[in-house]
């Protein structure tokens, strides 16, 4: 009847005690969790702080308390006991000695206890050992109809058979379970400070992670001698404590169920050979056996160190066993489509034929996925003898020497399995010939940049998948994802756009259904480097956001699937002038693509920073990279349509320089140019002094689909047009590149012939046309160099001089030839514009113009 003494090195935790006090509002509250949680230390640390706020009376429960005059007698003892029950409080002195007695028994006891003067709680600990349902059936009667001054507080290992639904629906019911007693690291670090002992932050949270929070857990961890960890310290009052006091069957399943991280029903029905797993792990987990449900599939896991305990307590018993739960695991998990899991129930089983066969299944598309570091790591646990027994073990070899980043030693390894299946089965030789020949593709035809046989290769394996089984290839639609993607990759490099296209949007659905986000990051990449080589900034723009966007969501944004994508993002910040981020975007694409990047991508690198190099107006530096670029990628690259981006980046090169003739000689007699050939040639063509062979150019360019390169072309027009004396034209062109460049955000285009002819153009440009962003926000802004106004017309006529410039601003004259006309500086011209614009509330030059005329100036 008395409230149990608390052990030493109990601390307060205010958070608890409040949610007791919160639950002691109401009729019940409910402590359950496992052993060792401090569910009663915590009640009795309560019930000692708040006895001075009324009668808090307690009753341990024990086994003889499952007779109904046993039970209720000592709670009419634990309430008198606790000063709750004044003499002649009308309530019954002992519990019913007949069954029958029972009904009348629980009125009195009721009608008795709502007459108390105050609140009283009763604390029934151990709850767990009342199983009798005479005993339950009579409690749950109190608990149905609760008397007013009643507060019951229940401590239970597990959730007792009680009627705490109807409670619980209306929220009358205050429950603290395992996550609400588990400490915190603050807390921790309190129990740590009563032994006068200290511990760094981090090493306390590793503490704490280690064991859970687990109360008991922490205590023995920190108790420990020197050496011995959280799991070994705890391991003998778990298996003393909770797995001794088991049934033998439970105790058997316990252990077996424990070889897994996780568990299922229909993984634990595997490996016990029981029919009933759900149920039991149900009940398991209902008994607060260190047992919790991770989501809502089915799958449980136990107490981290409870299953340490469980497998050391196997490996002692059943030695023999382990290996071969491991093995029932890894069949059940291949089964069931869980091939990471599979082989690493296999390898630690010892079983490398197993693993070889799963590689050979799952390896390919493991290496696709998010699990590439794991699937790696499980590599190097095969031992090196064991790599030559099969062609499996071979084609694991293959595997592990890419992970180990030894590239050009993959071809060896390719032809060394091909060898081993000389004698095996045609269907064996398929199978696995089918994975060779997916890792030779990638790794060695794609790194090495020979697009024609990656694509011929890769229309070979999806012939072949469509000849085969599912059955005989478990990861079709992994390995279909992985072929379409390399196809379409193959084909952008060999000029076949349109049909690049296709494979890689059908790469990217198929990626998503089948599961393997990195190559739905790879496609959306390369879509988006073949909207950049088209021309299209704003599609391109699109394709990146989505092949970040899954590569932040499995927290693959530094891996060598988003290479890809970043190079177009560099590309875009290029083209829209933003220098220092197209730098950051390179530079995060080479961290991506490693220390062995392949060909094609380096060859794109190199194009990307001659470009910037290049805007830097250091030509000959640029030409010099790519020089370098070219001789790395050596005789092995064969992409047709990246030698023509090398084309066209030394073309500019030698416009740059002023060498049009030798752009004109590169493509002397060169059919099918695509919109940026032409539009160099063209170039070169204005240079040379033949206009009109260039406007004929020019003229396929501005119609053309490729917006990039039909914004310069109509920059180029409105220059020759201007040379040659044609304002209207020149007004023309300049207005159709100013809108082609606006949707898409162009700045580079600007930026790249003469800077003075195209500012005079610009500034003859921004009094007619309205822009359609903010003022200082739109390309002709940007030209020009317009600073936005903020705010209204400031007060205040404007001056003599102002008066003067406002009379040039309906002209088509630029600033520096009006300050030519009044005889002043072209920077007082722009400080008296500025002016002008401030006192008339106008953003821009022809806003200043109307405003003007309104008013009268004008």
């Amino acid at each position: 009847m008395a409230r149990p003494r608390l052990p030493q090195g109990v601390i307060w935790r205010t958070r608890l005690a409040e949610m007791i006090d919160v639950g002691a509002r109401h009729a019940v509250t409910l402590i359950c969790a496992g052993p060792g949680w401090g569910k009663t230390a915590l009640a009795s640390a309560w019930a000692g702080a708040r006895s001075m706020g009324g009668p808090i009376a307690w009753m341990s429960c024990e086994a003889g308390h499952n007779d109904p005059y046993v039970f209720w007698s000592d709670l009419i003892l634990a309430l008198r006991t606790s000063g709750a029950v004044r003499p002649g409080t009308p309530i019954p002195d002992r519990g019913p000695v007949l069954s029958v007695d029972a009904p009348a028994f629980l009125r009195r006891l009721g009608s008795g206890l709502a007459t108390m003067p105050s609140p009283v709680v009763v604390i029934l600990d151990d709850l767990q050992e009342i199983r009798d349902p005479r005993v339950l059936d009579g409690l749950g009667g109190l608990i149905r109809n609760p008397p007013e001054r009643l507060r019951l507080v229940l401590i239970s290992r597990a959730e007792p058979d009680l009627p705490l639904h109807r409670l619980r629906a209306a929220g009358e019911l205050t429950e603290i379970k395992a996550h609400d007693l588990a400490f915190r690291v603050d807390e921790a670090g309190e129990l740590l400070a009563l032994r006068g002992r200290r511990l760094p932050v981090d090493r306390l949270a590793e503490l704490v992670r280690g064991t859970e929070g687990w109360a008991a857990g922490l205590r023995l961890a920190l108790d420990a001698p020197a050496g011995v960890g959280p799991d070994e310290a705890a391991a003998d009052y778990l298996v003393r404590e909770v797995l001794a006091g088991q049934p033998p069957e439970v105790r058997e399943f316990l252990l077996w169920t424990s070889v897994p991280d996780r568990v299922s029903g229909a993984l634990a029905e595997a490996l016990t050979g029981r029919r009933n797993g759900e149920q039991l792990l149900a009940e398991l987990e209902r008994a607060n056996l260190f047992l919790e449900r991770v989501g809502t599939n089915g799958w449980f896991r136990y107490h981290r160190q409870f299953r340490a305990a469980l497998r050391r307590q196997l490996l002692f018993e059943q030695n023999g066993t382990v290996s071969r739960l491991h093995l029932l695991a890894a069949q059940w998990h291949a089964r069931v489509g869980n091939p990471l899991a599979a082989l690493n129930h296999a390898a630690t089983a010892g079983d490398w034929q197993l693993v070889g066969r799963l590689v050979v299944d799952y390896g390919m598309p493991l290496f696709g996925s998010s699990d590439r570091t794991d699937i790696a790591a499980l590599l190097q646990r095969i031992p090196a003898e064991r790599l030559d027994d099969s062609a499996e073990l071979a084609f694991c070899a293959v595997l592990r020497t890419y992970a180990l980043g030894d590239v050009a030693g993959v071809a060896g390894r390719v032809a060394h399995c091909r060898a081993m299946l000389a004698d095996r089965s045609a269907e064996d030789r398929r199978v696995i010939g089918l994975a060779l020949d997916m890792v030779e593709a990638v790794i060695v035809f794609r790194w090495r940049g020979d697009m024609p046989r990656l694509v011929d290769a890769f229309t070979e394996v999806l012939a072949e998948l469509g000849r085969l089984r599912w059955d005989q290839v478990p990861a079709m639609p992994q390995y279909r994802a992985l072929a379409l993607l390399n196809k379409g990759i193959g084909m952008i490099w060999t000029d076949r756009f349109d049909h690049a296209d296709r494979y890689l949007w059908a790469a990217a659905t198929g990626a998503r259904a089948a599961g393997v986000p990195i190559v739905e990051i790879s496609a959306f990449g390369h879509l988006a480097l073949l909207s950049v080589i088209q021309g299209s900034m704003v599609e391109a723009r699109e394709h990146v956001a989505a092949a970040v966007g899954v590569a932040r969501r499995i927290d693959a944004e530094d891996r060598a699937p988003v290479a890809a994508a970043l190079l177009a993002q560099a590309v875009i910040d290029q083209e829209q002038g933003r220098e220092a981020e197209a730098e950051e975007s390179l530079r995060r694409a080479l961290h991506a693509s490693g220390e062995q990047p392949e060909a094609a991508l380096a060859v794109l690198t190199g194009v990307i920073r001659a470009y910037l190099l290049i805007d830097r107006g250091e030509a000959n530096s640029a030409r010099a990279l790519l020089g370098v670029v070219a001789e790395e990628a050596g005789p092995g690259l064969v992409a047709p349509i990246l030698q023509r981006i090398l084309d066209v980046a030394h073309s500019e090169i030698d416009l740059a320089r002023g060498r049009p003739n030798a752009v004109l000689d590169r493509y002397a007699g060169r059919a099918g140019l695509y919109p940026a050939e032409q539009l160099r040639v063209a170039q070169a063509w204005q240079a040379a002094g033949l206009p009109a062979r260039a406007e004929e150019l020019l003229a396929r360019v501005r119609e053309g689909t490729d917006r990039l390169a039909a914004v310069s072309a109509w920059l180029l027009t409105a220059l020759a047009a201007d040379a040659q004396g044609r304002g209207q034209r020149a007004a023309d062109a300049m207005a159709r590149a100013l809108a082609g460049a606006e949707p898409e955000h162009l700045r580079r285009p600007f930026r790249r012939f003469d800077a003075d002819r195209v500012l005079v153009l610009a500034e003859r440009q921004q009094w007619l046309t309205e822009s359609p962003g903010p003022s200082g926000e739109s390309v002709l802004a940007e030209i020009t160099g317009e600073i936005p106004i903020i705010g209204g017309p400031a007060a205040g006529p404007l001056s003599e001089r102002e008066i003067d410039v406002l009379q040039y601003l309906p002209t088509v004259l630029t600033a520096g030839e009006i300050a030519e006309n009044l005889g002043i500086s072209v920077n007082t011209v722009k400080a008296h514009m500025r002016s002008i614009y401030r006192k008339l509330g106008a953003g821009r030059r022809r806003e200043a113009v109307v405003t003007a005329r309104q008013l009268g100036l004008l």
